[in-house]
């Protein structure tokens, strides 16, 4: 499968998607999302998705943080601790989360 890349960047849609999804990957605000998880992984110390999510849900979509998360694990800056929590989520789901944290050197 080939990606389109349109801006020199790596895309955020698929070259089959509609214009409006396009626009929408084009809209997200990539470093500060990121700027954000990595200063609540510092401040609050090590965390979850789903605390990263409650703790920005004023800010990014649960998918926006998770993907911020994500690419901060690529570049190197945050790293799986090794332990898990339990979260809830919904009314009685409860999900095994991995704890995330600034990478230690």
């Amino acid at each position: 499968m080939s990606s389109m890349v349109l801006d020199g960047g790596m895309p955020r849609s698929r070259s089959t998607d509609p214009v409006t999804s396009v626009d929408a990957g084009r809209s997200v605000d990539l470093v500060g999302s990121q700027a954000m998880v990595l200063e609540l992984l510092e401040d609050l110390g090590p965390c979850t998705d789903y605390e990263l999510e409650d703790n920005l849900k004023d800010y990014y979509s649960p998918q926006r943080v998770r993907t911020a998360r994500s690419e901060l694990v690529v570049q190197g800056l945050v790293e799986d601790t090794g332990a898990m929590r339990i979260s809830q989520r919904g009314r009685r789901r409860k999900h095994h989360a991995k704890v995330w944290r600034v990478k230690q050197e």
